[in-house]
């Protein structure tokens, strides 16, 4: 392993020559023509249990009920937006093969894997799975939301998270040597943007320039703090054609907004498809409304009629779907729509809104690759 910044830019290089123009999975390069239909957004194996947790205060029944695993009996709990520890983890390798294979059984040949560090992530697990299953896995890399952020983030620098980036791409993970092909989920929230979320903006723009891999987003700020986003991610020389802006949903109901930050050449990514939840949706457009759920009910609706205004405005190479699994609830063993939600019931309800059978390949097929596809490092 190099044992500085420098020797890990120049292996980047290096290693460039070979990565640029092919995907990097779980179980090495994958041809892009070999992707076919891909989700752009899930988790498989992860754990998300350390926030939200419940207040101190709280009464001793939600206590309780936070310790409980995750049963049919309680299950109506989870859907009201009771917090429950163990539907906040995906970790039995088991129900992860069944849950892909209904994925599978409809068509789907990749999965883009977006737990990064600090959510539990597993290299050699996913790498079991990817066997199992016969699906290309792809891994992500970079630093979620602030409360998964190490202990010493207000320590560490921009060079040094870049470091981290670049050494998961090119050498490997935890001393496994199976390699991240993507950046991401990276989570900024934002609102205001914190100086930790900025600093893993910036490490992600580097990494991805000297590596070429892709950057994900979670959210990517709230609103038009996207812009400010973007601009930083510029400044640092990133391509803004490498970059996703995920769980854009929330912004269906904002076509201007959205095609602001189409025009710059990033993707926008539709990935909380098909989500269960109590009958209470937040209107994607209207960030004051108050919910009565946790998990608020997905609006695919909204998702498909933004679709093909986006479409009409000549952006369908840069549009994206995912379901963002992420809890149990969400898996079709506990009552959710799983993994295969978009194949089996979205793209068919897509169809009814005019968008066309070509357009639905470029995103579930041409689109992902454009953006798997290690570019030349910079």
């Amino acid at each position: 392993m190099p044992g500085n910044y420098e020797e890990v830019k120049v292996m980047s290089a290096n290693k460039q020559k070979t990565f640029a123009g092919n995907v990097l999975t779980v179980n090495g390069l994958v041809d892009p023509e070999e992707l076919g239909v891909t989700i752009m957004h899930e988790h498989i194996i992860l754990d998300i249990s350390l926030d939200p947790v419940p207040e101190f205060n709280a009464p001793v029944t939600d206590l309780d009920l936070w310790q409980q695993k995750l049963t049919l009996e309680n299950l109506h709990s989870a859907r009201e937006g009771k917090l429950i520890k163990d539907n906040f983890m995906l970790t039995d390798e088991s129900v992860a093969v069944k849950e892909l294979q209904h994925f599978k059984n409809e068509g789907g040949r990749t999965v883009v894997e977006v737990s990064s560090i600090g959510l539990g992530r597993d290299p050699l697990a996913l790498r079991r799975i990817a066997n199992k299953t016969g699906l290309n896995i792809v891994m992500g890399s970079g630093w979620y939301r602030t409360a998964y952020h190490p202990s010493n983030m207000d320590q560490r620098t921009v060079e040094d998270l870049t470091k981290e980036i670049v050494q998961d791409i090119t050498v490997g993970v935890d001393g496994t040597g199976i390699r991240s092909g993507i950046i991401g989920e990276v989570g900024i929230e934002g609102n205001p943007l914190k100086p930790n979320e900025i600093k893993s903006i910036k490490a992600s723009a580097r990494a991805s320039r000297e590596t070429g891999a892709a950057i994900s987003f979670h959210k990517g700020g709230t609103d038009r703090e996207k812009l400010e986003v973007a601009a930083i991610l510029k400044e640092e020389g990133a391509e803004l054609s490498r970059v996703v802006f995920g769980h854009s949903d929330w912004w269906a109901g904002d076509i201007p907004l959205l095609l602001e930050i189409l025009k710059l050449g990033a993707y926008v990514q539709f990935d909380i498809l098909g989500r269960v939840a109590a009958p209470v949706a937040r209107y994607p457009n209207n960030h004051d409304l108050n919910i009565l759920s946790l998990y608020p009910a997905a609006n695919d609706v909204l998702v498909a009629e933004a679709i093909p205004r986006l479409i009409e405005a000549g952006y369908e190479d840069k549009i994206l779907l995912a379901q963002d699994v992420c809890w149990k609830t969400q898996l079709k063993a506990y009552g959710g729509t799983g993994y295969s939600f978009i194949l089996e019931k979205f793209l068919p309800y897509l169809r009814t809104k005019g968008v066309s059978d070509p357009q639905i390949d470029k995103m579930m097929v041409a689109n992902p690759m454009e953006v798997l596809t290690l570019a030349d490092a910079s």
